[in-house]
């Protein structure tokens, strides 16, 4: 009995502090209610983007990959999202060889626009 009060209390401490600092996950791209535009990541890199994280600016982490399993970007490529308004923090990641490298980048999205994002060169 003991035990179970003590998995339980550890776990409702556990939610109380992912509920402080935001969400692990990156939270929601669109929230309810609320008016979107888009995102545009723009693949200017040699490589194939494997890695796109984004968060509201609010949020503690940038949260999980919201790329699809096997999913990229080739270069050239574009490959859009469609965000509530607001200021996002994103992020991408691709290859260079045996290396790996990061873009990290914070954009206001205006209602209805599109963001376009160029990661990897120009």
């Amino acid at each position: 009995m003991l035990n179970t009060f003590t998995k339980t209390a550890a776990a409702l401490g556990l939610a109380a502090t992912l509920t402080a600092c935001g969400s692990l996950d990156g939270g929601p791209l669109v929230r309810p209610g609320e008016p979107v535009g888009q995102i545009t990541i723009r693949n200017t890199s040699n490589a194939h983007l494997t890695v796109v994280t984004m968060s509201d600016c609010s949020n503690s982490t940038y949260g999980f990959n919201r790329l699809s399993d096997g999913e990229t970007i080739a270069p050239g490529y574009d490959r859009y999202f469609t965000v509530s308004a607001g200021c996002w923090d994103v992020q991408v990641g691709y290859g260079y060889g045996t290396g790996y490298a990061t873009g990290t980048k914070r954009t206001q999205v205006a209602p209805g626009r599109n963001h376009i994002l160029n990661y990897g060169g120009s």
